[in-house]
């Protein structure tokens, strides 16, 4: 049973991409951070690392103000939970092989519909690679996490849909649907219901908003965050990140 109650998730917003990339970027200079540094807060586990995909860092990096958030969003689970961060700043070389391989995917689920057809849905699940900086992908500028929650044991909570699966049911909403239709709920669903509620739940209250195609990506300092929240403007541009030390310095 639940040891904490957490309200339903009602009213996402699904807003255009074309409304998301409308809203203006000022930079705010914030560094770029490792994730891995406060493990009795939260685990880092860099899943396209795992995977060797080209370019893809062995842990999860993002902005100084998301790890403020997310040490907020922490301290409201439950004491035997933790946050699992699976992903944060992402190269544009990530960023095109994901987005290639969510089409290859939906092309291959729906073989009836078109290429412009597979591109819109591809867009769902993955950001299109950035073509300027006025439309970067929200994990270009270290302003976006995608996350799940595991308990002590590091046994991850199960919530209905597998990571990075370009599917309805990883719609952040998709049982809260089923629930208002009266639909009966196996024990297994009521425990990914309650357990997409409680992530939503500490993560907005951190501050942060939720892409609502994915139960998992939550944002905070983007555009879409500033579109959400009202705010001027963007406070994270797409940003490079290197492991290099020497990679950023300028000639003196």
């Amino acid at each position: 049973m639940p040891d904490k109650i957490v309200p339903p998730i009602h009213g996402l917003s699904e807003p255009s991409w074309e409304s998301v990339y409308a809203i203006p970027s000022v930079e705010s200079h914030e560094e770029v951070v490792s994730l891995s540094l406060a493990p009795e807060h939260m685990l880092s586990r860099s899943i396209y690392f795992e995977r060797q995909i080209t370019g893809a860092l062995p842990e999860c990096y993002a902005r100084e103000g998301i790890v403020d958030r997310l040490l907020h969003a922490s301290s409201l689970l439950p004491s035997h939970l933790r946050l699992v961060i699976l992903d944060g700043w992402r190269s544009t070389d990530v960023q095109s092989f994901l987005f290639s391989e969510c089409k290859k995917a939906l092309a291959s689920m729906y073989p009836d519909r078109s290429t412009d057809e597979i591109f819109i849905m591809a867009q769902q699940y993955v950001a299109k690679p950035m073509k300027d900086t006025s439309t970067p992908a929200p994990h270009s500028t270290g302003g976006a996490i995608d996350l799940a929650i595991a308990d002590r044991a590091g046994k991850m909570l199960f919530f209905g849909a597998p990571f990075d699966y370009p599917g309805e049911i990883s719609n952040t909403q998709y049982f809260e649907k089923k629930q208002e239709q009266g639909y009966k709920f196996t024990k297994q669903e009521e425990e990914a219901l309650y357990n997409r509620r409680l992530l939503y739940f500490v993560m907005t209250q951190a501050g942060f908003e939720n892409f609502h195609c994915e139960w998992w990506h939550f944002e905070y300092g983007t555009q879409r965050w500033a579109l959400a929240t009202h705010a001027e403007h963007a406070i994270y541009a797409p940003t490079q990140f290197s492991l290099n030390p020497y990679a950023n310095l300028t000639n003196i």
